[in-house]
C-alpha cells in the first residue's frame, strides 16, 4: 500500500509542478463586444439587399470567465450559450469550436486559448 502511495506521488507531482497558468496560453486581442439582434422579415441594407440580424455594441460585466467560442467570422466569434459576441483584433489561430479563458477589463479583453 505504501509503495502505491509512493508511485502516485512520484507520477502526479510533476504534473502539479510544470502544469502551466492559462496566462502562458496563446492569446488573442479583444478589440470590443457585440449582441446580435434577429431584424424582422423583409429588412434590407443600403444596397436593397435582405439582411436578417446586425451586431450592435454592448458593454459585458468585468472579470475572467471560462469560455468556449464558435467562429462566425474571421475575426467575429460567439462566446458560445450566450448571444455575446467577440471582435478580435487580428483573426486569431482558432478552430470553428474552441475553449479558454476570457479576462474583460474595460469592455475589451484578451482570450487564452486552451492548449
Amino acid at each position: 500500500m505504501k509503495r502505491n502511495l509512493i508511485l502516485l506521488l512520484i507520477i502526479a507531482f510533476p504534473s502539479v509542478v510544470f502544469s502551466q497558468s492559462y496566462k502562458d496560453w496563446d492569446d488573442h486581442d479583444v478589440v470590443r463586444f457585440y449582441k446580435k439582434i434577429d431584424l424582422d422579415y423583409n429588412t434590407l441594407d443600403e444596397d436593397g439587399e435582405e439582411i436578417d440580424e446586425i451586431y450592435v455594441p454592448t458593454k459585458i460585466e468585468d472579470g475572467t470567465f471560462e469560455v468556449e467560442v464558435r467562429k462566425v467570422s474571421s475575426k467575429l466569434y460567439q462566446i458560445y450559450g450566450t448571444n455575446i459576441y467577440m471582435y478580435f483584433r487580428y483573426s486569431p489561430y482558432l478552430y470553428n469550436y474552441d475553449e479558454g479563458i476570457l479576462e474583460v477589463s474595460y469592455n475589451s479583453g484578451t482570450f487564452y486559448e486552451e492548449p
